[in-house]
């Protein structure tokens, strides 16, 4: 038998040697893909992509829930909302809404779109609480804490590619705000980020002016609700964050004692604007109207700057209802 040529054998190698390298390159190729997927994710959105991502989740998240209309109350959640949302970092649009439930909840969603349920205003005692509740939504949004998580997922399965370069559309779009509203209601969020939203709210609604306190106390009224079956279904949601409850108030405690106690709560202005019994209503409509405040409540200017009232002459009593006049 002859033996093959040197030529043959070196030709033979050669072809070893070349399917290795295409191997070998392909991969590198998969693998540097991989490594720019990941680097896309951990992009923050940009602003298109986030308010394309959050006006989707909104239009979903009303449509399970639809919004309750009271024009002068949905008008309030905004005004207090964007009063906390200004000593924020970020410079977005907010817009507040009330969704039209019984249960307890607030949820956030990217692009500044915040809701809270009848059932939260009606357990909310003043205005700081609402302020408190708002605040820690906000820093949700501001810390860009649900993007992450999602980022992350998506970091985690290289299932989803969606919004890394482009503004999501059509299923795509539709598909994240489904995943969105469902981490939202269910509250998939870290226990660092919660921990984190619940230190900047207290920042914000103090700096706002408001008693710090507020969203400490109300989740101190959620933990001495009866635990009722009526109880559990209302405030599953909140009975489900990370950390849990006792967890958030003794890490609301040591912080509180950075901060001043003579913060406003107005709970005579709230009661004005937020009276549970107007929730009744027939068709979407209020058919009992809110109590005037009580006889020797203050009334004084205030100017709208930036959708905010802001208040003239400092500090105001508790009580005090504010009388709008238009930005000259």
């Amino acid at each position: 038998m002859k033996k093959p040529s040197r030529i043959l054998i070196a030709l033979l190698g050669i072809a070893v040697l070349s399917q290795t390298s295409s191997a070998q390159l392909g991969n590198v190729l998969k693998n540097a893909q991989k490594a720019k997927s990941i680097a896309d994710n951990n992009k923050p959105w940009t602003p298109d992509q986030e308010q394309a991502i959050g006006q989707a989740s909104a239009a979903k998240l009303i449509n399970v829930f639809r919004l309750y209309e009271n024009p002068d109350m949905v008008k309030y959640v905004n005004l207090v909302g964007n009063a906390v949302a200004r000593q924020s970092g970020r410079s977005i649009a907010y817009h507040f809404g009330i969704l039209d439930t019984d249960v307890v909840t607030a949820v956030s969603l990217p692009g500044g779109y915040i809701f809270i349920t009848r059932g939260a205003l009606a357990n909310l005692k003043n205005e700081s609480e609402l302020a408190g509740v708002l605040a820690h939504e906000v820093a949700h949004i501001d810390k860009r804490h649900l993007e992450r998580e999602i980022r992350a997922q998506k970091n985690a399965d290289f299932a989803k590619t969606e919004a890394a370069s482009h503004v999501p559309v059509g299923a795509e779009l539709a598909n994240m705000a489904g995943s969105i509203v469902t981490r939202s209601l269910t509250l998939q969020v870290s226990r660092d980020k919660e921990s984190e939203a619940d230190k900047f709210g207290v920042e914000y609604s103090s700096k706002a002016g408001y008693d710090a306190s507020g969203l400490r106390n109300f989740l101190q009224f959620l933990t001495s609700v009866p635990a009722t079956p009526e109880s559990k279904r209302a405030l599953g949601l909140w009975g489900s964050t990370h950390p849990p409850l006792p967890d958030r108030i003794n890490s609301l405690n040591a912080l509180l004692a950075n901060y001043p106690t003579d913060g406003q709560k107005l709970a005579e202005r709230y009661a004005w604007y937020v009276n549970p019994p107007a929730f009744t209503h027939e068709g979407g409509t209020a058919t009992a109207e809110a109590p005037a405040p009580a006889a020797g409540g203050n009334e004084v200017d205030g100017v709208v700057v930036q959708g905010v009232v802001v208040l003239n002459g400092g500090k105001l009593p508790d009580g005090t209802k504010v009388k709008v006049r238009p930005q000259q």
